[in-house]
This record gives C-alpha cells, structure tokens and sequence, in this order.
C-alpha cells in the first residue's frame, strides 16, 4: 500500500473509490489546493491531467522554459523486405502519422533537455527496473556521428532513476504496416518526456510529489487512481475546485457486483500449479529466456520450469564455455553462440527418467534474417521448438517448418509445435499462419 504510513489518507482514498466521502475526508483533500503560482517555484513533482492534449502542452511548455542542455533525437526508419522503391517510401511515410502507442513505444522525434523528467516506454531490463512507466531524470546526453552524414546526433542518455544513474540507448523495435513485402524498424531511445502524464498512463506509479489538476466532470475512478498516485497526503497538491463523487447509484453494475461478492458469492480459488499436480502428465514449458545465464539461477528454483518434462528455451546468448546444467534434468540439445554473445541459441532440457531421440535440427543466421529449430521423439511424439526472428520473411519461415514438420512424419504419428514465432496474430493478414499450421493439421 503506497500510504502505509498515513491512515486518515488512506481511509478518504478508500472513500473516494466507494463514494462514501465523510466531511472530515472532503476537508482534507480541500486542504490540499494550492494555486498554479504557489507551485512555479516548485520541482521533482509529477502534474497528472485528463487528456492528452493537455499533458503534451504541459510537457512542452517546461521543456521550452529550461535553460539547460537540450537536442533533439529524430528516430531512424528503415524498410526491410524486397519490392519497388516507391513503394517502399510510402510505407516508410506511413509510418511518421502513427501515434507512440502504435510504434511500440518509440516516438518519432524526442525533444531532449537536462534536467527534464522522461518516462520509459519499453521494458529493457526487468530485473534492473527499467521498465515501461519508469520515471527519471535527463542527467547527460552523450554524443555520436552519423557514418553516411557526419551528423552530430544523441547516442547515449543518461537516466538519474531513484539513486542510480542508468545509460540507455537507442533500441529497435518492427512496427506494424499494410505492407506484406515490406516491414518497418524504427531506431529510437525509449523515452517521452513526463513532466505531466494523463491520469490512465499514471496507474501503478508512486510518487511523492503529485499535482493533480481538477476537472469538471472527474469520474470516481480517475479522481481515485490520480489522488492515489501520492504517497501521503502532504505530497498531494491539488488545483481546481473539489468536488466530492457522488455515491453510486443502486443499480450501478459494480457496486452491485461488489455487493454480491460480499454477501452471496464466495469466490473459488481454482488455480492449479503444475508442481501441486497428482496427475501424471506429460507437459512442456517453453520460454524466450533473452540471455540463459541471466536467468538460470531463477530458473532453477522455479517450481513450474522444474515439474516440467521437458524445458525448451530461445535466445539463450549462450557459449560453449557456459555451464547449464540443472539438476534433475539432461540437457538433449544445445546451440551456442560462436564466441561473442548475441540473440541467438537454443537449449532442450528434458527429465532425466525420459528416453529420447534427435530427429532434426537446423538453423539459418544471415545477419537480420535468423530462423532455427529442433525436433525430439519422445515415444510417437515429436516435438518441434522453433525461434523465428522478426525480420524473417513468411516465406522463410514456413519453407523451415515445413522442412521440420516434414522430416518428423517419417519418424512420428504425432508432431506438437511449440515456439515464439515473433507474429503478431491480432492483425488480420496473418492469419495465413495460422491457415498455413492447420494445414498440416495442427491447430
């Protein structure tokens, strides 16, 4: 709970969200309201507002007023794929409209200034807490030049996040277009600018400083998320006149829900965890682990990954020196890295009781283009894990699974598929993946 440590906030922050405001919880928000001139002076605050539109104002206009260090990094486009050179301009044109939110998170051009509040957008590294909403402080830009131009550009940006100051760099990430010939990646840091966020892109934050512009017409769950944004009530400013929510009405569908949920239905807790399981089974845990020797400590005290029968991890970035072994478990495949650590690799582990046999294994690395597979019998059963990049073409990609799937019929009555085949199910056109793997009667 973010207001552990001040009860009376946390009983009207309780009300606010049910609609049940006593007058001692109105007169302490109330208290809260400062002027936009007692705050001009005031920094390392978070100002939340409603819409967009005012954040990106808020946001540009702090960034116009600091008299600091400042540059601006452009983001880099490029196609990949083959197909006519005016085409392949119109998709990249197509691309420059698109909202943040349908680039993955990169945004077309990034208005830098020292000292100014960004916010990430990807995550980067989970364990180091570089994660999508993370809050810091520009501290330094350091800079490049551009091979072909000379250009003098942003390189590398130094992020103050709570004590500890963190580099980050440009990433690349493939955005969705209409093109079936074409892909875009767009090269871009993964920053926006966070003096102000709008009160959705808030949840889950903690800050000890909140300005929380009031507006006519506050819902009591956007009144709730961006009041409780703070971490006591001193660090809660206010500006606009408060308004109590008004109570639900009786028939509102979530409070009757609630109501329900107390009185009559008990939940049912009915989760299963595979380690609990008496059932004798055969299961799989795959996963894209993106660097083996990052993860293999979690892994091995991870009770799901160790009642599996069979573990088949991608992106391993492993070499032959590493040692991988896991208790319990044989390792019956392994591709490393040459030398140098990259996103590539792949490792099967299967338990230690199970017999097995090797039916086929293949990769392709070309640079961008980076496709590999496995195939294990395991008694009729052959079970292909394949890794397929995202700047592998369809036709790459199904000329290897049909190879894989192929060469495993001759020794198997059953093939199960399992991998990260880096395609996005949700648009339309590529549901031709799908077609492709039922027609081999898979599903």
């Amino acid at each position: 709970m973010r207001q552990k440590d001040d009860k009376t906030f946390t009983i009207a922050l309780s009300n606010i969200a049910k609609g049940t405001m006593t007058l001692d919880d109105i007169d302490l928000l109330k208290s809260q309201i400062v002027s936009n001139e007692n705050l001009e002076m005031m920094r390392d605050v978070i100002r939340i507002f409603r819409s967009n539109a005012e954040v990106d104002a808020y946001n540009t206009k702090i960034l116009a007023s600091l008299n600091t260090e400042g540059a601006i990094a452009n983001a880099y486009d490029f196609c990949v794929g083959d197909g006519l050179a005016s085409i392949r301009e119109k998709v990249l044109n197509s691309v420059k409209n698109l909202k943040t939110t349908e680039t993955y998170g990169l945004p077309l051009k990034i208005d830098l200034k020292v000292d100014a509040k960004y916010m990430m957008t990807v995550n980067i590294d989970i364990e180091d807490g570089l994660v999508n909403g993370a809050c810091g402080k520009l501290i330094m830009i350091d800079y490049g030049k551009l091979q072909k131009t000379n250009e003098t550009v942003p390189c590398r940006l130094w992020i103050k996040f709570n004590l500890s100051l963190t580099p980050i760099e440009p990433v690349t990430r493939q955005i969705n277009t209409r093109s079936t010939n074409f892909k875009v990646e767009r090269k871009q840091f993964p920053l926006v600018p966070c003096e102000a966020m709008p009160i959705y892109k808030s949840q889950g934050g903690t800050y000890e400083k909140v300005v929380v512009n009031l507006k006519k017409g506050m819902t009591r769950s956007e009144l709730y998320v961006s009041c409780s944004r703070a971490t006591k009530s001193s660090g809660l400013y206010l500006i606009g006149d408060f308004v109590p929510p008004k109570p639900p009405e009786p028939n509102d569908a979530v409070a009757m829900m609630f109501k329900n949920m107390r009185s009559e239905r008990m939940l049912k807790f009915s989760l299963e965890f595979p380690e609990e399981s008496q059932e004798e089974r055969f299961s799989i845990m795959f996963h894209n682990v993106q660097s083996l020797n990052k993860r293999i400590s979690n892994i091995k005290f991870d009770k799901t990954f160790l009642s599996s029968s069979m573990i088949s991890l991608v992106e391993t970035w492993t070499i032959p020196s590493d040692n991988l072994e896991i208790e319990g478990f044989k390792i019956v495949h392994r591709r490393d890295c040459d030398d140098v650590r990259k996103p590539f690799g792949q490792i099967i582990y299967l338990k230690n009781d199970l017999k097995y046999e090797n039916i086929t294994e293949r990769y392709e690395y070309s640079g961008k283009n980076h496709i590999e597979y496995s195939s294990i019998k395991i008694d009729d059963i052959c079970i292909i894990s394949v890794y397929n990049s995202p700047n592998s073409s369809f036709d790459i990609l199904k000329r290897h699974i049909n190879e894989a799937i192929t060469i495993s019929k001759g020794f198997c009555e059953n093939t199960i598929v399992v991998g990260d085949f880096n395609i996005n199910l949700k648009i339309k056109i590529n549901n031709k993946f799908i077609e492709y793997m039922e027609s081999f009667g898979l599903n």
